[in-house]
């Protein structure tokens, strides 16, 4: 029996060898006027040792119904190209200087170097995508585009939510259900056409990932103010610093004391954010019971995400499922 992070270490390496033998064969179709302004930055976005939990989500659904690995590999290429579209045009949006302990493109580059890199991920996405064999094509590549659009969508409300103190948690909620699990719903539902899941699967299969891609955007906003920057890989109190309405913002304002619920204000409409600054925002989530809300939610949302699992019915095979959720509960970064 194979163990959970040695199969999802498989499954890692599948994407990686698969993306890099669809690079390198962009790189010799192009060759003749390859820009080199373009296609390094490009590289440099997809060698930064990413995780690969959205195209490993791929393979397992696919899987979970039996279907073929071999011929998911490019649905799944395909979601970690426009996975690291999102990452290149955030950093730049959010002034973030690295990203998986690394400077971002725009930082090694420039901004406009890293937004025609980001958009060329997005062109090559499609490329791979594309490539799928499969008679359900359209309907893969209508989940694709339209979740793109969600992605933006969220990534818009983000923004917009940084400069209103009025957000409320179901609006909270449908922001990252955007921002964040789309991108995985569109995984779980992609992969399980792939592997010819029922309609009724398909949709138990979007909301198992919805929970999940739930949890995991929250456990992002405790980790934010909770982890090292050396471990987690980009700045320590990114979202304080870019006065970002988290989970735990919410929860503060929601059921902390007026004085706590002040304090915070107070830290939030500084247009500079201090290392202090930060720091006393991490004691008034504590104070308030925002972190422990966090964690509780987390725990909530994969609770769900295992019911949802269940649902499936028998002769599915969710163990891989199931593991991905202990490492999405256990991780660090």
């Amino acid at each position: 029996m194979v163990a959970p992070h040695n199969k999802f270490a498989e499954y890692k390496n599948l994407v990686n060898v698969h993306l890099e033998n669809f690079l390198d064969r962009h790189a010799s179709l192009v060759s003749a006027t390859l820009p080199r302004s373009l296609y390094e930055p490009v590289r440099y976005a997809m060698e930064g040792n990413g995780k690969r939990i959205r195209p490993a989500l791929v393979l397992m659904s696919c899987a979970a119904f039996g279907g073929a690995l071999q011929k998911a590999l490019p649905a799944a290429a395909a979601i970690e190209l426009v996975h690291n579209f999102t990452l290149v045009h955030d950093d730049i949006m959010d002034h973030d200087d690295t990203r998986r302990g690394r400077p971002t493109v725009h930082r090694k580059w420039d901004t406009d170097t890293a937004l025609l890199a980001g958009d060329a991920l997005v062109a090559m996405a499609y490329q791979s995508l594309l490539q799928t064999e499969s008679p359900h094509l359209n309907r893969i590549c209508q989940i694709f585009t339209d979740g793109i659009l969600k992605i933006c969508e969220g990534q818009a409300l983000d923004r917009e939510f940084e400069h209103d103190d009025s957000v409320t948690p179901t609006r909270y909620e449908d922001m990252i259900l955007k921002k964040t699990a789309w991108l995985l719903i569109m995984c779980a539902q992609m992969g399980a056409i792939l592997g010819e899941a029922n309609s009724a699967q398909i949709e138990h299969m979007g909301r198992f990932a919805e929970h999940v891609g739930l949890a995991f955007q929250i456990q992002d906003d405790l980790l934010d103010i909770t982890i090292a920057q050396e471990i987690l890989g980009k700045d320590f109190g990114s979202d304080v610093r870019r006065h970002k309405r988290t989970f735990l913002y919410v929860q503060a304002l929601q059921h902390g004391e007026k004085s706590a619920q002040a304090a915070l204000r107070e830290i939030f409409m500084k247009p500079e954010i201090a290392q202090s600054d930060i720091l006393s925002a991490q004691r008034i989530f504590s104070e308030t019971g925002a972190l422990a809300a966090a964690e509780n939610a987390v725990r909530e949302h994969l609770s769900q995400a295992h019911a949802c699992l269940t649902e499936l019915g028998p002769g599915v095979k969710t163990t891989e499922l199931r593991d991905l959720i202990h490492l999405i509960l256990h991780r660090n970064a």
